[in-house]
């Protein structure tokens, strides 16, 4: 091992992945790569290269990888080792013993069986200057094509997305802006509903209250018609009572006046019957003294009973009967007065009474008529406190509905922006999709012509070079992946006509 082979395993080992791949390939493409398949093709070589480069956290920049990643790389192949096994394994293919693991060092160590020592790859040769001239070439269009070709595909998909994303949001701005006009609209005609209902609200508690002052001054006249009928009620009642106690009086005198004239005339029948059977008497008498049909003795008898009755006085009967006879005629006069005085006075008090009768019936339909008035005022009152809340709630109402209208209003005029700046948005896209289809023609032709010179350079193989020129093509093809198939086609299409 000397110490010259070893700064230029320390210089191989340094190189990037591709690089040390590259090395790898122009090294032994001849005696292992050029008709060597599976493990033993330079495909094999690619995705190992590939591998390291994704665990590399410097990506293609770097050159090897450690412990750890190196037995990440070992799992990813399928070659599970214990770890033990996995360190004796990694210490082998350590060649310069620095604890890492570079991919010239593992296809030394994976190809050491096919005849690889690292002596002689480090000091294999590359290329000669026509070779390294043409492939430099040809690498740098293949690297020109391929970063045209990588920029304008991410170009044309960011530009595909960003349309796709500006025509969506274009879209849904044109829903919005419909929702919107629609909630608008909406909300005009319920501004346009609740005004409505606020002006027959309104109506309505102009009605009520015009009701209510109506129904509150029937209920005040029927107040003061009540109080006016109770009044004269009460003052018909009074003077019913006074009516009533002259009547009393005057049916008590006349009673007093029938009890003097009875007993006059009473006191003068009896007189009156006294004559009469004095005068009966007297005529029996003298008829009997002068019948001859009668004996003597009571002729005699009647003739002497006859004197002594004449001889009794009648000075005091006829007196009395006189004074009997005034008395009685006083008596029937002052009965016929008090009988009179007693029918007006009971005249009067029945006509106050029918009209006490008749007040009393006033007042309580008077009493009817104002519970009726103050019920119909209460009704009114109540009807004409729901209108003013209906009236209020329809106020707010219609305010709410206003500032709803207004607010809908806003919206439709912001989605109408956002709609405008989506179409903008959405034009722009458009132009960027196009000019970026634009780039990707021209990265194609660039394309097309990479292929062209390493169609070339593939037909006239030289030096030591193949693996080079083999990693070249692969690279190129590699970028082919990313290109859209219709661009792809386009290209096969240059590609024959070449």
């Amino acid at each position: 091992m000397s110490a010259e082979n070893v700064e230029k395993l320390k210089e191989l080992n340094g190189k990037t992945y591709k690089e040390q791949a590259v090395w790898f390939l122009n090294a032994y493409w001849k005696d292992i790569f050029e008709e060597g398949k599976d493990a033993k093709s330079p495909e094999q070589i690619w995705q190992w290269a590939q591998l390291f480069i994704e665990l590399d956290k410097r990506g293609k920049k770097g050159c090897e990888l450690d412990e750890f990643k190196a037995h990440v790389f070992l799992e990813k192949i399928g070659r599970t080792l214990s770890v033990r096994d996995m360190r004796t394994y990694l210490k082998s293919v350590d060649i310069d013993f620095n604890k890492k693991v570079s991919l010239t060092e593992y296809l030394v160590c994976t190809f050491k069986d096919d005849g690889v020592k690292w002596q002689e790859l480090v000091n294999a040769p590359q290329d000669d200057e026509k070779g390294k001239q043409e492939r430099a070439a040809a690498q740098e269009a293949v690297e020109a094509a391929t970063k045209a070709s990588e920029e304008a595909r991410d170009a044309a998909t960011k530009a595909r997305e960003d349309e796709a994303a500006a025509t969506e949001a274009a879209r849904l701005a044109r829903e919005k802006e419909a929702v919107a006009k629609a909630e608008e609209e909406k909300a005009v005609l319920a501004e346009t509903e609740c005004a409505e209902k606020k002006a027959v609200a309104v109506a309505k508690a102009t009605e009520a209250k015009r009701t209510e002052e109506i129904a509150l001054k029937t209920a005040a006249e029927a107040k003061a018609a009540a109080e006016s009928a109770a009044s004269k009620e009460a003052e018909l009642r009074e003077a019913e009572l006074v009516a009533k106690k002259t009547a009393n009086e005057a049916q008590k005198a006349k009673k007093e006046s029938d009890r003097a004239a009875s007993e006059a005339k009473s006191a003068l029948e009896k007189v009156l019957l006294e004559e009469k059977k004095y005068k009966d008497k007297m005529a029996k008498l003298e008829k009997d003294s002068k019948d001859t049909n009668l004996g003597i003795v009571k002729r005699n008898k009647a003739a002497n009973m006859l004197e002594q009755l004449k001889s009794k006085p009648t000075l005091a009967l006829k007196t009395a009967k006189i004074t009997l006879d005034a008395a009685n005629k006083r008596a029937e006069k002052a009965a016929k007065k008090t009988d009179k005085a007693y029918a007006k006075a009971k005249e009067a008090a029945d006509k106050i009474s029918a009209a006490a009768a008749a007040a009393e019936q006033s007042r309580k339909a008077a009493d009817a008529a104002k519970d009726k008035a103050d019920s119909d005022a209460e009704v009114a009152q109540a009807d004409r406190q729901a209108a003013d809340v209906a009236q209020a709630a329809a106020t707010d109402a219609l305010i709410a509905a206003t500032d709803a209208r207004s607010e809908a209003e806003a919206a439709r005029k912001e989605a109408v922006k956002a709609r405008e700046t989506a179409d903008a948005a959405k034009a722009e896209a458009e132009a960027a999709r196009k000019a970026a289809d634009e780039s990707l023609e021209i990265a194609q032709k660039a394309m097309a012509e990479a292929e062209q010179k390493l169609k070339e350079l593939l037909a006239s193989p030289s030096g030591s070079g193949e693996g080079a020129t083999w990693w070249l093509n692969r690279e190129f093809e590699e970028a082919k992946k990313f290109m859209p198939k219709s661009k792809l086609a386009r290209l096969a299409r240059m590609r024959q006509k070449a």
